[in-house]
């Protein structure tokens, strides 16, 4: 490319295109701005010293769809828009169909042109340094871009393709929060990198339909989060916290979008920014909350989430020092490949290893069957429950006790091994609630007030507060002992 140009760009601009004489340009071509509100100019000084060609003045915007391209006309000393006539809300100047701005320049032999470029910002990221690159290198960077994205989304659905494989033989619920954080994160990307533009929707409703994908986007990653390292089973206080700052920081700004579409993106624009750093922060704190209670879990999630931070990290250092080859968004999106692939693979991990618990579990309880069932005609009028009679429901509650899959498992072994207790109860009683009745399972087998604490993974005033309440509505009498009254009701 025999081209001999120079760029100079102007900050904080307070003149239109009529008035360009008077904008002051500084040599240079840096434009990328944080949070940036005003309007800023680029001019190219551009000069053919070879065969006729053609090439492309490429800025770095991803989200910011404002640019206009101006060609000075040396007679008049006025600027002419390019592509005239065009409606501005909906598009800009830009030659090709493509995330970011591109205009494209013929120049004959030895032609010499002036540009202008003009873009502002209302308080967005403004990513606007442009370069100068042969036709030929813009379409392979076209093209590079589309391959990574075939690849990108190709991967993900190849993902998707096997937690689908994994729901219909597991059906476990975390594959719905899982399958929302995939979906959605992929509606962010396209959202961000401008792929709406070109398709008739005004620069305003991307823009708002962006700040939706985003906030969705955090949802269902802390949603994700909290359910796969079962925050709401290991701290249900914190879990709480962190479900009513969902609804204060995502549902304030939504209503603050909606009652204000037409003032609200410039603001929305850097909360949403600070919301999604937030977020990530908080997600960490999510983590260390939940690792004591599960700590190989937390391990896991981790790993997957350590390597997405990992490559933001690089995106963002690239972006404003440009030490790495291609686009520094696109490290995000080799990092959210990582992610999925290491979440995919633990879960795969976490569920089977559930399983083969469960079926090591039902071998032993088919051995306790036959010891209870040669017990029991030998001592068929003592009734109570040993520890000790319990060897395979045992090794389920020293796992934890912590979701209702768990818990139903733990009663259907327990109604096998004596099913008198429990219909008696539940007869007797129906007004017990289903976690006094879970503390009354526990009393009857032989726990103690601290073992029950850890099970139910609670303080043990909790239990000792929880025995007085069951006791009063049972109306046991002072001078009986809780665990008496619960063996009287199975010989009963």
């Amino acid at each position: 490319m025999k081209v001999d140009y120079t760029f100079s760009v102007a900050k904080d601009v307070g003149y239109d295109a009529s008035q360009f004489d008077q904008i002051e340009f500084k040599p240079g071509n840096h434009l990328d701005l944080g949070f940036y509100e005003g309007a800023v100019w680029i001019r190219l000084e551009v000069e053919n010293t070879g065969n006729p060609t053609s090439v492309v003045v490429l800025c770095g915007d991803l989200i910011n769809q404002n640019y206009r391209f101006y060609e000075l006309d040396k007679r008049s000393s006025k600027l002419s828009a390019v592509n005239q006539g065009i409606n501005t809300s909906y598009n800009d100047h830009r030659t090709y169909h493509f995330a970011k701005p591109n205009f494209q320049i013929d120049l004959g032999t030895g032609e010499k042109k002036t540009y202008f470029i003009s873009t502002s910002s209302d308080g967005r990221i403004l990513q606007g340094t442009p370069r100068l690159v042969s036709l030929n290198e813009f379409h392979s960077i076209k093209q590079g871009t589309f391959t990574f994205d075939i690849v990108f989304y190709g991967s993900i659905a190849i993902l998707v393709l096997i937690n689908l494989f994994y729901f219909q033989s597991i059906r476990s619920n975390i594959y719905y929060y899982y399958g929302a954080y995939i979906i959605c994160s992929c509606l962010m990307y396209l959202f961000v990198e401008g792929r709406l533009y070109g398709w008739g929707w005004s620069h305003a409703s991307i823009d708002h339909l962006m700040f939706l994908s985003i906030r969705l986007w955090i949802l269902t990653s802390i949603l994700f989060s909290m359910r796969f390292l079962k925050t709401k089973e290991t701290n249900q206080r914190f879990y709480q916290f962190i479900i009513i700052l969902l609804i204060v920081t995502l549902g304030g700004a939504t209503m603050y979008q909606l009652l204000f579409l037409s003032t609200s993106i410039s603001t929305l624009h850097m909360a949403e920014n600070l919301l999604g750093f937030l977020w990530i922060v908080l997600s960490l704190f999510i983590v260390g909350n939940s690792y004591k209670k599960r700590k190989l879990e937390s391990t896991y999630y981790l790993i997957a989430y350590s390597s997405f931070i990992f490559f933001v990290t690089l995106g963002l250092l690239d972006s404003h020092m440009t030490m790495l080859p291609g686009d520094p968004f696109s490290y995000f999106k080799i990092g959210t490949i990582f992610e999925f692939i290491g979440f995919t693979y633990f879960i795969a991990i976490l569920i089977r290893k559930k399983l083969n618990t469960s079926n090591e579990l039902e071998m032993e309880l088919n051995q306790t069957r036959q010891v209870l069932g040669e017990r029991e005609r030998e001592l068929s009028g003592d009734r109570k429950v040993n520890k000790t009679d319990f060897a395979s429901i045992l090794k389920l509650v020293e796992s934890s006790l912590s979701s209702e899959e768990e818990w139903d498992s733990f009663k259907a072994h327990f109604d096998q091994l004596q099913p008198d207790f429990y219909n008696q109860l539940i007869s007797q009683h129906p007004e017990l609630t289903k976690s006094e009745i879970r503390l009354l399972l526990l009393i009857h087998i032989g726990y103690s007030q601290k073992e029950i604490a850890e099970i139910l993974m609670i303080a043990p005033d909790s239990v000792k507060k929880g025995r007085t309440r069951v006791r009063k509505k049972l109306a046991i009498p002072a001078d009986t002992r809780l665990e008496d009254f619960l063996q009287q009701l199975v010989k009963n």
